[in-house]
């Protein structure tokens, strides 16, 4: 009977370590870099300046940017309302043409076929490509998936694509952390992605783009319980992360 009391203790700690993983919306990169899953696909990354990916969701006092890095025009991701909510004279915003021609202030345009970087002292944006090939609502061209190098960690949000060929260049970035769509009907659902990860091979990867009915964007559920399920031995840790709003 004497070990009743801190079986339970231990028991209840336990349950509570569960609890805090399950209902966890960042994830901690290092020691300098966290990763906020804002909902749909929309990320605050804060490190010693902070950047925001595909920024259509916000918190309700959200932090002002150095960086605004958008994936591509549709209303969910390019939000010309949200960005002036976070944007300072001093942010750049890096974004497909289309994207930025809604916009004002440092906007820099960025092309899937160009691979080159944005350099910004010890930050650096490039991008790779990000399409749906039986999609017409995300044509090749249109938009790109981003990568953000802070000072060597890299982060690489996917954008709304397919397993498509060219994930295979990502190889060779040795990417971090992935943020990568499971939803289906417009972007990968959750065995592709899954696929996709197991070729890009990042350290940790991070679901989004899907369950954003509370957003106005229907059919794109998902379950991330099955994307880590799937990922389980694969060398990828997968980090689920619930919406912070």
């Amino acid at each position: 009977m004497k070990m009743a009391a801190p079986i339970l203790i231990i028991l209840a700690l336990a349950i509570a370590g569960c609890v805090q993983q399950q209902n966890q919306t960042s994830y901690k990169v290092n020691d300098n870099i966290t990763i906020t899953w804002l909902g749909h696909s929309s990320f605050r990354v804060d490190a010693w300046e902070t950047a925001y990916f595909d920024p259509f969701v916000l918190d309700s006092s959200p932090k002002k940017a150095d960086f605004i890095l958008i994936t591509h025009a549709h209303f969910d991701h390019c939000s010309a309302e949200n960005i002036k909510k976070i944007q300072t004279s001093n942010t750049r915003i890096i974004s497909t043409t289309e994207c930025i021609s809604k916009l004002s202030g440092k906007i820099n345009s960025i092309s899937p076929t160009e691979f080159f970087n944005y350099t910004f002292n010890d930050t650096y944006v490039g991008a790779y490509d990000a399409y749906s090939a039986n999609n017409l609502y995300h044509k090749k061209g249109e938009g790109v998936g981003l990568l953000l190098n802070l000072n060597g960690t890299k982060i690489y949000h996917a954008g709304d694509t397919e397993n498509i060929p060219e994930l295979a260049n990502l190889t060779q970035e040795k990417i971090d952390v992935m943020l990568v769509p499971i939803g289906g009907t417009y972007t990968m659902n959750v065995t592709e992605a899954v696929n996709a990860v197991k070729i890009v091979k990042p350290r940790a990867a991070i679901p989004m783009h899907y369950n954003s009915d509370k957003y106005g964007i229907n059919d794109v559920k998902a379950d991330a319980e099955q994307f880590r399920e799937l990922l389980k031995g694969s060398g990828t840790e997968a980090a689920i992360l619930q919406s912070a709003p």
